[in-house]
């Protein structure tokens, strides 16, 4: 195929949509959703990959269905509501979608056991370390919790929750605004909080929704870990997910199944120009030939640092920082044996720089599962993250599947006979890392379009999660939707 502007003097004429969505993942078919929710049929979202999902994609093999990314849902917070919306009609929330405590499908409740934690020699319930504490260190534990625990329920000056989902909904009051000028490491510090247990603790959950370690954090960020989820079921314990075997995969197959006649898949965009009529034009390939869409709008939902190599005249000042992950799916003949609490959903080691696994299959219900697959996730965030990515395109396969054993074996001795299969996902720009003085700075401004082009993707939050990628997809669309009606 021809480079550049050459590549897009020949094409293939596709006629006009009034909306074009670029990329296919939850903010892509959040936008998409939404528009047709809105009574907007006369659009298409173009993919590059065979089939949509981004972070949330998931596979399947003769085992399971599994995750390749994202893979659970907290309970949705009172003003997650374009969450609620969604999740009432997906008959993830049965009934109450609008009060305090709706009622979940519990087949949808993560089951117990839900977590365990891999230390001094087997396995404990929960992630946060109990076994071996010193007095001072359990004090210490109770404090951070209480801490945090009112931090959850604080309001700003302005009425506000502090820290609330989707994040721009959290108050304006600089008494929290502020903290995202400090790293949470530094926070930590400034509060007492230096014990080991609580750090590993804390580190293990900035790594875990984050790809960082909690000195390249902001504070606010690393609180909004503890304290943004507030969401309540009637038939749940607070702390409760949602979850299936392929992870957030599941609402990006019931999203496909909505929106089957809108998505293109194997078709990259090469270039979106304004169009002398104000509206832009769409150049992407498909077929091996370069096809053109002239559209009123479009969405732009790929990350933010592609938009300079896409969008004509598009500027970035600053990259954002993204982490770079890696993620395993393992094949087992039979489930991971281990001393202590019995295998969890969620199974993390003390030790070590993965974040464990989750039992893909945990939420089949049967009473004679043998083989199972667990997903195994490794955030490269012990070195910088370009380093990380050039680690993770030049190391060879096998010295990662080694390195994957190896840890599991540390868990579970033996567990190499066991393994069938070991698949490998790297991802080189996983997710948008929140770092110091990001989210409530001028650096998290990105702009909300250039033109007829306008932004949706998790990176416009600074945080990652589906609930800020559906929020973005869904803002967007009605930006799109505000200007129909004036138009």
């Amino acid at each position: 195929m021809k480079d550049g502007a050459a590549a897009l003097s020949s094409f293939v004429d596709c006629g006009g949509k009034t909306v074009v969505i670029v990329g296919g993942g939850m903010a892509g078919l959040s936008a998409g959703w939404w528009l047709k929710k809105n009574g907007i049929e006369d659009f298409l979202i173009l993919e590059l990959e065979p089939q949509v999902g981004g972070n949330s994609s998931y596979g399947e093999n003769a085992v399971s269905k599994f995750p390749w990314g994202a893979h659970y849902v907290p309970l949705a917070n009172s003003e997650s509501k374009y969450v609620r919306q969604l999740f009432l009609e997906l008959g993830i929330i049965e009934a109450d979608h609008d009060k305090e405590k709706p009622r979940y499908n519990e087949l949808y409740l993560c089951h117990d056991p839900q977590e365990r934690l891999f230390k001094d020699g087997s396995f404990q319930e929960g992630l946060v370390p109990k076994r071996g504490l010193k007095p001072s260190e359990e004090a210490e534990m109770k404090r951070f919790f209480d801490t945090v625990h009112e931090l959850r329920d604080a309001k700003g000056s302005d009425g506000k929750p502090a820290f609330a989902i989707p994040l721009d909904h959290s108050s304006e009051d600089p008494r929290f605004r502020d903290l995202d000028k400090i790293s949470f490491a530094g926070w930590l510090k400034e509060n007492n909080f230096a014990s080991r247990p609580l750090n590993w603790y804390v580190n293990y959950c900035c790594r875990d929704d984050y790809g960082a370690t909690a000195e390249n954090v902001s504070a606010w960020a690393g609180l909004h870990y503890f304290a943004g989820r507030r969401g309540h079921a009637a038939n749940a314990e607070t702390n409760s997910v949602v979850t299936w075997p392929e992870g957030n995969g599941f609402l990006v197959s019931r999203l496909k199944e909505l929106l089957a006649d809108k998505i293109v898949t194997n078709a990259p965009v090469l270039r979106l120009t304004e169009d002398k009529e104000g509206g832009s034009l769409c150049y992407f390939t498909r077929d091996g030939a370069v096809s053109r869409y002239k559209t009123k709008f479009t969405i732009f939902c790929a990350p933010r640092f592609l938009a300079p190599y896409m969008v004509e005249k598009y500027k970035l000042e600053k990259k954002p920082t993204y982490a770079p992950w890696l993620v395993a799916n393992i094949t087992l003949k039979k489930a991971p044996a281990g001393r202590g609490v019995g295998l969890a959903w969620d199974n993390v080691s003390y030790y070590g720089d993965s974040l464990g696994y989750v039992v893909a299959n945990h939420q089949n219900i049967t009473t004679r599962r043998s083989s199972v697959v667990v997903t195994y996730y490794l955030p490269l965030s012990q070195l910088p993250p370009d380093a990380a990515r050039r680690k993770l395109l030049n190391s060879p396969e096998k010295a990662w599947s080694a390195a994957i054993v190896d840890d599991l074996e540390a868990m579970h001795p033996g567990i190499t006979e066991d393994i069938i299969s070991i698949d490998l996902w790297p991802w080189g720009h996983g997710m948008i890392s929140p770092g110091v003085d990001y989210i409530w700075q001028e650096r998290r401004k990105l702009p909300l379009n250039q033109g007829a082009v306008h932004f949706a993707h998790s990176d416009m939050s600074g945080i990652s999660n589906f609930e800020e990628a559906q929020y973005q997809g869904v803002q967007a669309a009605e930006r799109v939707l505000t200007q129909l009606e004036k138009s």
